[in-house]
């Protein structure tokens, strides 16, 4: 198991839940759970089971709308509706009937990343209003993948005839690969070079990765260091891998006071990075707590 702080009854469950969903398969990580996991960490009170009935409900929805029996009694959807069909009839549900809409007016809340309060709010950044689309679409029989393009995150489904590209942040508006470029571009206000794979589908464990630096950045610049540490700890526990997360883990430790941990964390991020830009930042970080520890011996 994975070496981490020690926390209290609560977050050690959620710890442990999130352990368990990314043990397996990536494509078997039920992306629901795991963001309603993540959320508890902020809300410890929050009810898992309410925000999956939401989801659930929102699909019998878009059924309706189609005229189908409820989904539990049609394991898959009729081969004569067509999947394009299905795309416009979730963008009715979602962004016309239940006006889900990217914030753009608060866009750096921490609420925006934490799937629970993008479910009551009906708001959050292109990455959960992603997720929401991922988790709706999959409960209504169609397949839908994230994609991760720099500065923006939308998803995609395979037609019989195209791909179209969703972006749940603008309404479900529907665009093409060079759209989706043309809109790059246009948020990066540079003719950047395009790479194919921009357009690669995010596996699971990545989606969740980038939620989490999300809000590690939040709670990083709003100086609320105990979320962000805890956040820092997942980061670790998913991508054991990513060396920086020692690194960043072992920061927040130093801004915290807890010492040893940092030391541990830095320390590990020097060998493991020998070559690193930062290192010699890092080696002073080190030099200092170990005379903090010192000292307090």
């Amino acid at each position: 198991m994975t070496e981490r702080n020690p926390k209290d009854s609560s977050q050690e469950r959620v710890y442990r839940a999130i352990e368990a969903l990314v043990a397996g398969e990536d494509e078997a990580i039920d992306l629901a759970r795991a963001a309603l996991l993540i959320a508890s960490i902020e809300y410890p009170d929050l009810d898992m089971a309410h925000y999956m009935a939401q989801l659930d409900a929102l699909a019998r929805r878009v059924y309706d709308v189609l005229a189908l029996p409820d989904p539990s009694t049609l394991p898959q959807l009729p081969a004569d509706i067509a999947t394009l069909d299905v795309i416009k009839t979730i963008n009715q549900v979602l962004f016309v009937e239940e006006q889900f809409h990217g914030n753009h007016d608060d866009y750096y809340n921490s609420n925006n990343s934490l799937f629970n309060k993008v479910l009551d709010e009906h708001t959050g950044i292109p990455i959960t209003l992603s997720l929401l689309y991922m988790e709706v679409a999959k409960r209504v029989g169609i397949r839908i993948e994230g994609i991760g393009l720099p500065f923006h995150f939308v998803v995609r489904c395979r037609l019989p005839d195209k791909i179209v590209y969703i972006d749940s942040f603008h309404q479900g508006r529907l665009l093409s690969e060079e759209e989706c470029r043309e809109m790059v571009r246009h948020i990066a206000r540079t003719r950047l070079k395009v790479h194919s794979h921009w357009f690669e589908p995010v596996r699971h464990k990545q989606l969740l990765i980038r939620i989490l630096n999300n809000l590690k950045k939040v709670y990083t610049d709003n100086e609320d260091y105990i979320h962000a540490l805890t956040i820092c700890d997942l980061l670790v526990l998913i991508a054991p891998q990513t060396i920086t997360e020692r690194r960043d883990r072992g920061v927040i430790h130093l801004q915290l006071k807890h010492y040893a941990p940092a030391l541990h964390d830095l320390t590990a991020y020097v060998e493991q990075a020998p070559g690193a830009k930062d290192r010699y930042d890092m080696l002073n970080y080190i030099k200092a707590v170990r005379q903090i520890i010192a000292m307090m011996n």
